[in-house]
């Protein structure tokens, strides 16, 4: 399983993307911010979408895939959400107002993005991959992701505070190589971090404690104006799995 990373950050800045994995060149974990980076013919080999839940920041660029991928594709591409993340898309996204429906354009029985739900804790297939969703910790509905190929699993945490669940699943799995886990605020935005459901060094700290991955555990979503706080608090935690995932970055799995 190849995963490169296309965005990784919690914010945008000149040269840091919002979060987007493309997973074998054709499945996306979330649609944060990848196509400013990726040719026509890279976005059109994409024909599946992980969304774990439904803020600006983690489906923005859905908008553009749908409108570039009309005309010059017959087969829908399948956007993955639990029931309530994909409500939340079609109510206050795709509603013909903040953007049009393009799950029934160019018409409701040949839509270009086709809807496919989920439901959490189960195993479901999504192109030549096996994935479960467990919900995380954050003030709107959220899902982490379990992923699954040949070679190995990877965890995608989502957007969440300190959580349970999602470990508890990552916990039964012999076959877990990789753990990507947010953490958007620095110690000094403790506070804000609880309040807006997002880990920080600090409580990152409880949530290894948690994690018996052995492998690498890389951290995502980190606010890009606060980047040398974080690497150094996250450094000051001592584990030896513990890293920054890096945009541009290609892991193997």
């Amino acid at each position: 399983m190849r995963v490169e990373v296309i965005g990784c950050y919690g914010g945008e800045l000149a040269g840091k993307r919002s979060c987007s994995l493309l997973v074998d060149d054709e499945v996306l974990v979330d649609a944060g911010s990848f196509g400013a980076s990726l040719s026509l013919k890279r976005l059109l080999r994409i024909n599946h979408v992980l969304v774990s839940h439904a803020h600006c920041d983690h489906i923005k660029d859905l908008a553009s895939l749908a409108d570039l991928a009309i005309g010059h594709r017959k087969d829908p591409i399948r956007i993955y959400a639990s029931d309530g993340v994909m409500g939340d898309m079609k109510r206050h996204f795709f509603n013909n107002r903040l953007w049009p429906d393009f799950f029934s354009l160019p018409s409701p029985l040949s839509p270009i993005l086709r809807p496919v739900t989920f439901l959490p804790g189960r195993w479901f297939r999504v192109g030549h991959l096996r994935v479960s969703a467990h919900p995380v910790t954050h003030p709107v509905e959220c899902m982490g992701f379990i992923v699954r190929g040949k070679t190995g699993s990877f965890v995608y945490s989502g957007d969440t505070g300190p959580t349970e669940v999602l470990w508890k699943a990552a916990n039964r799995l012999s076959d877990l190589k990789l753990v990507l886990i947010e953490t958007k605020f620095p110690n000094s935005l403790q506070m804000v971090a609880d309040a807006a459901g997002h880990l920080t060094p600090r409580t990152l700290a409880g949530e290894l404690e948690k994690i018996r991955c052995k492998g690498q555990v890389l951290v995502y979503h980190m606010k890009p104006d606060c980047l040398a706080e974080l690497r150094r608090q996250v450094k000051e935690i001592g584990d030896p799995r513990l890293g920054l995932l890096r945009q541009g970055q290609v892991l193997e799995i």
